[in-house]
């Protein structure tokens, strides 16, 4: 086990790389639906400002690629760069100057594709001795035999995989303090329709599991 799996993940450590969130591309991720996908990446955007971690965008706004999701463009604000590039893994010479620079080990990460330059620019981090954290709910492929194989080689190379969900509660650590109560909101907001949707609590309290349909 990689022992940054037994790490908790701390804010004032970490550091978010979003990687090629970008209209021209999400049409690769189809191992999960369009609509969870892009509920999970908007809940993933928020990290950004809600724990004050700072950011790095990767990718780049043209004809091909077309622009950078809107949950990034309008969430991604605080102490945010972008890096534009012309090689699959984002690690760029700049990009690793800008990290070293923030003196922070942990690594955030997610994005399109999973199998590709997500994969890459997490290796590189890896092999630069970062502790690497991929967020495997916001990012995908179009395969489900390459999300695999990504995921196994990740794990492998020492990579820590996890989900936003896992992710927010870790660094909220208490949800009686304000960063808690502010990281409880995002949950209530984005949680339910990354699962299993909106629910209607038949419960007489309006709480727990909906009475069985022979008791109702």
């Amino acid at each position: 086990m990689s022992p940054a799996a037994l790490q908790r993940i701390a804010p004032e450590e970490s550091v978010l790389v979003y990687v090629d969130y970008v209209t021209g591309l999400d049409n690769l991720i189809n191992t999960i639906p369009p609509r969870q996908f892009r509920n999970n990446v908007e809940a993933f955007s928020k990290f950004n400002v809600l724990f004050k971690l700072p950011a790095a965008v990767l990718g780049e706004e043209n004809d091909y690629y077309g622009t950078f999701f809107p949950e990034i463009s309008r969430n991604v604000t605080y102490q945010s760069q972008r890096f534009p590039r012309t090689s699959v893994s984002g690690y760029t010479p700049e990009m690793a100057a800008w990290l070293k620079g923030q003196g922070r080990r942990n690594v955030i990460i997610g994005g399109i594709s999973l199998d590709n330059c997500t994969l890459e620019t997490s290796l590189d981090l890896l092999r630069d001795g970062y502790n690497v954290y991929v967020v495997v709910d916001v990012s995908g492929s179009n395969s489900p035999m390459a999300e695999a194989m990504a995921v196994n080689r990740l794990r492998d190379a020492g990579a820590v995989t996890v989900t936003w969900l896992n992710v927010a509660t870790e660094m909220a650590d208490d949800f009686a303090t304000p960063l808690g109560k502010a990281a409880m909101a995002l949950i209530a907001q984005h949680w339910p329709a990354s699962t299993i949707g909106r629910v209607q609590d038949l419960t007489p309290d309006g709480h727990g599991w909906p009475l069985p349909e022979d008791m109702r």
